[in-house]
C-alpha cells in the first residue's frame, strides 16, 4: 500500500497529527544505514524529537488550499521528512558548537560520542534530507535547501563574531535570526506550497509568514531563555556565558550605548550586564517585537480561504503571544 493509499485511512485535512506520523516513519527509514554507530546514534537523536513545528508548516502549507488535485501527498510527505531532517542536522551542529551536553533533558550526541562522531552524524542527516528531497519533481525545492544550508552556516558565522559586542544592533540580530531560524521556517513554507503548486501570490505570502513565524518564534525563544536567569546564568553553554546577546540584551545595549565604554565585555562583566538588562524595560519591548511579527503572520493566513488547516495554524500562532 502506497503512501496516498494509506492516507486515506484518515482524513488528512483535519489530521495533521496523523500525517506527521508518516513524516516520523520516512525518517526512520532514511537513516536505516548498515553501519552500526551511525545508525545507533540516529535513532537515539531521532527519537527524541521535539515539536515537528517545521515539518507541521511544510504540511500545512500544502494543504490550505486543499481544493487543488494537483497535489502529490508522498511528494509532500517526503518534503516534510526532508525539512525535518535539515533541522535535525542544524540542532546537532549547534550542540557541538556549543559545547552542550543536554538537549531535551538527554545527553546530546557529543557528549556521549564525542564532537568528531557528531560532526559526522550532523553531515549525515543533511546528506539525508537532500537525498528524500531529490526525489520532488519540483527542483526548485532541492535548490532553495541547498541556499537554506548556506544561509544557516552564514547566521552562524556571524553570531560567532558578534560574540561578547556591545556594539551589536538591532539590525544584526534580526539579520542573524533571520538567518539561523527563519530561513528554514520560511522554507519549510515555501517547500509544501511549491508541491501543492500553489499560485505565485500565494507561495510568496506563504514565505513571508514563515519569514516572520519564524523571527516571532526565534524571539520568543530568546525571551522565555532570558527570563530563566538562574539556570542560565549556571550554565555553561548557554547563550550569555557565549557572549551571545538576544535580543533584550540587544535593546537594553542600544539604549544604555555601551559600546562607546565598554566594546567587547568579558565573560565576568556578564552576570552584571544580564541583571541590568532585567530590571530595564528591554524585555517588555522584546515581547512587542515578538507579537508584532506574530500579527504579521496572523494577518497573512487570515487572507486564505476559511478551512481546517486555516484555523489550526491560526490556533496555532495564538499559542505563541506572550
Amino acid at each position: 500500500m502506497t503512501v496516498n493509499e494509506n492516507l486515506a485511512l484518515s482524513p488528512p485535512e483535519t489530521d495533521l497529527e496523523s500525517m506527521l506520523q508518516y513524516v516520523k516513519s520516512i525518517i526512520r527509514d532514511s537513516i536505516d544505514t548498515g553501519e552500526k554507530t551511525l545508525k545507533e546514534m540516529a535513532l537515539y537523536f531521532a527519537q527524541s524529537q521535539g515539536k515537528l513545528l517545521r515539518p507541521t508548516l511544510t504540511l500545512a502549507c500544502g494543504l490550505i488550499c486543499k481544493g487543488s488535485k494537483k497535489l502529490d501527498l508522498e511528494e509532500l510527505y517526503f518534503t516534510a521528512a526532508g525539512v525535518e531532517m535539515l533541522h535535525m542536522s542544524a540542532l546537532v551542529h549547534d550542540d557541538i558548537i556549543d559545547r552542550a551536553e543536554m538537549r531535551r533533558g538527554k545527553p546530546t550526541i557529543n557528549a556521549i560520542y564525542g564532537s568528531d562522531m557528531a560532526l559526522l552524524l550532523g553531515d549525515y542527516f543533511y546528506s539525508r534530507a537532500l537525498s528524500l528531497m531529490s526525489n520532488i519533481s519540483d527542483i526548485s525545492i532541492l535548490e532553495q535547501a541547498l541556499s537554506v544550508i548556506a544561509r544557516m552556516v552564514e547566521g552562524e558565522v556571524k553570531q560567532k563574531e558578534e560574540a561578547f559586542d556591545t556594539g551589536i544592533s538591532l539590525k544584526d540580530y534580526l539579520t542573524r535570526i533571520a538567518r539561523k531560524t527563519a530561513s528554514l521556517t520560511a522554507f519549510s513554507c515555501f517547500a509544501g506550497a511549491r508541491v501543492a503548486r500553489l499560485a505565485e501570490k500565494e507561495v510568496k505570502a506563504l514565505v513571508r509568514f514563515g519569514e516572520y513565524f519564524g523571527k516571532a518564534y526565534q524571539i520568543r525563544d530568546d525571551i522565555l531563555d532570558f527570563l530563566k536567569n538562574e539556570h542560565l546564568l549556571k550554565k555553561p553553554a548557554s547563550d550569555l556565558h557565549q557572549g551571545i546577546f538576544t535580543l533584550p540584551m540587544v535593546i537594553y545595549l542600544k539604549e544604555n550605548r555601551l559600546e562607546s565604554e565598554h566594546p567587547i565585555i568579558s565573560p565576568r562583566q556578564v552576570k552584571s550586564l544580564y541583571e541590568k538588562c532585567i530590571k530595564s524595560g528591554a524585555v517588555s519591548r522584546s515581547i512587542l517585537m515578538c507579537n508584532n511579527y506574530l500579527d504579521k503572520s496572523m494577518s497573512i493566513i487570515k487572507t486564505f480561504t476559511d478551512n481546517p488547516i486555516r484555523y489550526k495554524m491560526i490556533k496555532t500562532l495564538q499559542k505563541i503571544y506572550i
